[in-house]
C-alpha cells in the first residue's frame, strides 16, 4: 500500500466520502444495537398472542410476527449475533491468515508447498457451499457457524498473505535487517507483518460482510442459529410463509441485513483508498 496504516488517521478519514456513507449506515444500527434493552420495546422472546401480526405501528415499528413478537426487538438481537459472527470470523480468518501466510511466503520450500496445498483444496468449494458442509459436520449454534465460516475464509487470507511476504522479503531494508543477525522471528514480526496488516485490515472488513451474509442464509436454510434464538436469516425464514400478508416480517430484518452489508463494504472501500490513493476511481 501506498500508505501506512496510521495514515487513515492522518489523511482526514470522516472527510471521504465512502467512510461517510458507510457511518451513516453503520452507525445508526450499531447504535440501536447497543441501547436495546433500554428501549420502550418486548423483548425478543416475549409473546403478545392479542398483538398477531400486526402492521409496523409506533407501538411496534417493525411489526409483530404470528406468535405477537416484535420484529424491532428480534431484528436487533439478530443484528447483535451477526455483528458477533462477522467480528469472529475476520478475526480468526486475519490472524490465522498472517500467521500461516507469513510462514508460507518467508520459508518457501516444503513449507509453502503443505500450507498452499490445503489452501488450494479449501479454496475449490465455492464459501457457502463449503460451510454448509461443514455445519453439517459440527452441528447448529453459533460456534460452530463461525468456525465453519472461518475455515472457508482462512485460505483466501494465507493467499493474500503469502503473496505480499513474497513481494517483501527480497526488499533492501529486510536484507539490511539480515545483515545486523536478526534473528527470523525478528525479521516477520517486525518487519514484514507491519507492513501487510493494511490490505489484510481491508480484506477482513469486507470478511465480515461475508460472513453475515452467510450466517443468515445458513440460518434461513436451517444449518445456523436454531430458534427461538433470534437470527436475521431465521426471522426472515420464519416470515417467508406470510410475504402477501404480512410482508415486514422477512423484508424489514433483510433490508437491514443489506445495509450492514452495503455499509461494510463502503468502509473497505474507503479505507482501501486512503491506504492507497491510486485505488481511487
Amino acid at each position: 500500500m501506498a500508505t501506512t496504516l496510521g495514515n487513515i488517521f492522518t489523511t482526514g478519514a470522516l472527510s471521504h466520502s465512502k467512510v461517510r456513507v458507510a457511518l451513516l449506515l453503520l452507525v445508526p444500527i450499531l447504535l440501536l444495537t447497543a441501547f436495546a434493552p433500554l428501549l420502550p420495546i418486548q423483548r425478543p422472546l416475549e409473546t403478545n398472542l392479542r398483538a398477531m401480526m400486526q402492521f409496523p405501528s409506533l407501538e411496534h415499528p417493525f411489526g409483530t410476527d404470528k406468535m405477537g413478537r416484535d420484529i424491532l426487538s428480534r431484528t436487533l438481537a439478530g443484528v447483535q449475533i451477526s455483528l458477533l459472527v462477522g467480528a469472529s470470523v475476520a478475526g480468526i480468518a486475519l490472524v490465522c491468515g498472517m500467521v500461516f501466510g507469513t510462514l508460507a511466503g518467508f520459508y518457501g520450500g516444503k513449507v509453502d508447498r503443505v500450507i498452499m496445498t490445503i489452501v488450494d483444496i479449501f479454496l475449490a468449494f465455492p464459501s457457502l457451499l463449503l460451510a454448509i458442509g461443514l455445519v453439517s459436520v459440527m452441528g447448529t449454534g453459533i460456534v460452530p457457524v463461525i468456525l465453519a465460516i472461518s475455515l472457508s475464509d482462512v485460505p483466501r487470507f494465507i493467499r493474500l498473505q503469502r503473496s505480499q511476504v513474497l513481494s517483501l522479503r527480497s526488499r533492501a531494508f529486510i536484507d539490511a535487517a539480515r545483515t545486523v543477525d536478526a534473528s527470523q522471528y525478528w525479521l516477520m514480526s517486525r518487519h514484514i507483518m507491519p507492513n501487510t496488516i493494511a490490505p489484510m485490515l481491508v480484506a477482513a472488513s469486507i470478511a465480515a460482510a461475508n460472513a453475515i451474509l452467510i450466517e443468515a442464509s445458513l440460518s434461513f436454510l436451517g444449518l445456523g442459529i436454531m430458534p427461538p434464538a433470534p437470527s436475521l436469516g431465521n426471522i426472515v425464514r420464519d416470515g417467508q410463509t406470510y410475504l402477501e400478508q404480512a410482508w415486514w416480517i422477512s423484508t424489514l430484518p433483510g433490508v437491514v441485513i443489506l445495509i450492514i452489508t452495503i455499509g461494510l463494504h463502503f468502509l473497505s472501500d474507503g479505507v482501501r483508498e486512503l491506504l492507497d490513493p491510486r485505488a481511487r476511481r
